[in-house]
């Protein structure tokens, strides 16, 4: 008895092979786009995080003086209040949207920011001023500073506060603004859940890796410089203390005027 192989694909067979190859493609297809919106999200969080001036300005005076360590957890813990400030703001917009009056939260969160920041300003230049300017006492009684440092003797550091949970409370009034939209919206707008999810929680993470990293740059700079010139520490938390007391200064003035600078 002789058996006949049909010349053409039994119809279930080719059913299966075309689902295969569907569902593959569909896989892959699946991974490439969670894959590209964690990245943008990762790179979204970072360039937001970065390309703010309240931030920068906001966690200066709290590296300056830090050991790399202690900086990355000053920046880590800010950035992990920044997230918790945008999700906030965002969960609130999901559930009241028309009855969010964006242009009021937007006008007091900017008050409070400025605020923040002349507290914080005002904090690293007491933290600078208490520290005791050793010298060397003259004949006429008088006190020379150039003289101890010209020797090289050791100069006594800056003591800075402890990280608690003020530091996350600041990066908490900082994200709880309207500008946290950049993060939800565009995770709203991606063809599927799992990409909007992939992007939100992306975005999240660049938020406090960039801040992390900004302010273990800030730390180092400072620990490299402490041991080369004379109270550096003291000089630099003077300085960008100031700056964020002029921003501070600034973003609250300019709410009088009818323009906003943040």
């Amino acid at each position: 008895m002789a058996v006949i192989n049909p010349a053409l694909p039994l119809p279930a067979f080719a059913t299966f092979q075309t689902a295969t190859t569907t569902g593959g493609a569909v896989g892959r297809g699946l991974h490439t786009e969670l894959l590209s919106s964690a990245w943008t999200g990762f790179f979204a969080g970072c360039l937001h995080t970065l390309s703010g001036p309240d931030h920068l300005a906001a966690l200066a005076p709290l590296s300056i003086g830090r050991s790399r360590l202690e900086s990355a957890a000053v920046g880590a813990l800010w950035g992990c209040g920044h997230d918790a400030g945008q999700l906030i703001f965002g969960l609130l917009f999901l559930l009241l949207k028309d009855r969010l009056h964006i242009e009021i939260i937007r006008t007091w969160g900017t008050r409070v920011v400025g605020l923040t920041l002349l507290i914080i300003g005002a904090m690293g230049i007491k933290e600078a001023s208490e520290v005791p300017t050793p010298c060397v006492a003259l004949e006429n009684g008088e006190c020379d500073i150039s003289v101890y440092e010209s020797v090289g003797s050791p100069i006594v550091g800056l003591k800075k506060k402890k990280i608690g949970f003020a530091t996350f409370a600041t990066g908490i009034v900082h994200g709880l603004q309207p500008d946290a939209l950049m993060m939800v919206l565009p995770a709203l707008a991606l063809p599927s859940r799992l990409a909007g999810a992939a992007f939100l929680g992306m975005f999240l993470v660049g938020t406090v890796v960039a801040m992390g990293g900004y302010t273990v740059f800030i730390g180092s700079c400072s620990e490299a410089l402490k041991d080369r010139v004379p109270r550096i520490t003291e000089k630099l938390t003077w300085a960008s203390s100031i700056v964020a007391i002029g921003l501070g200064l600034a973003i609250i003035i300019s709410q009088f005027f009818g323009f906003s600078l943040y």
